[in-house]
């Protein structure tokens, strides 16, 4: 349901190496993809979980519920990952498109909450506003993650499925 994009890579060492020195790139990218697939992860299995309180819904009105307080439950959930994210100390020569790319994810979870409400109230402009706000930012996002190989953090083009 929601995808603006994080996930994670296997290091089998456990932790996400914050803080400290700067991570080589193998590390970075391992550990950023760790934090991205295990995020993706919760959301799918949210998803899942809200898939049959959708379908019980006895009206429009009712599922439009179901899918804001969804999408508010899930961004509240993604919360740690990001801060997972934001604590990685990537090699110093990718560090500000990092900050960048963390940046535009950020910016996407900000939204969800304006999303919730347009969901819940049925406002179509408000979505499509924010479903153009969401492919913007999943196309400035989507080249690092490529250039990085940050496979498990590629953003798809919009918070919903």
């Amino acid at each position: 349901m929601l995808a603006a994009g994080c996930g994670g890579g296997d290091d089998s060492g456990g932790g996400d190496s914050g803080g400290g020195e700067a991570m080589s790139q193998e590390e970075f990218v391992a550990a950023a993809n760790k934090i991205c697939r295990e995020g993706s992860e919760k959301i799918n299995a949210k998803t899942q979980e809200v898939q049959s309180k959708i379908q019980d819904a006895k009206t429009a009105e009712d599922q439009q519920k179901a899918v804001a307080d969804v999408l508010e439950e899930t961004a509240q959930e993604y919360d740690p990952y990001l801060e997972r994210l934001a604590d990685l100390n990537p090699p110093e020569d990718v560090s500000a498109e990092w900050d960048k790319f963390l940046g535009g994810v950020n910016d996407a979870f900000d939204l969800i909450p304006d999303l919730a409400d347009a969901t819940r109230d049925g406002d179509r402009d408000k979505l499509s506003e924010l479903t153009t706000k969401f492919s913007q930012i999943a196309g400035d996002t989507r080249p690092f993650a490529q250039k990085y190989k940050l496979d498990d953090c590629l953003p798809e083009n919009s918070p919903s499925s």
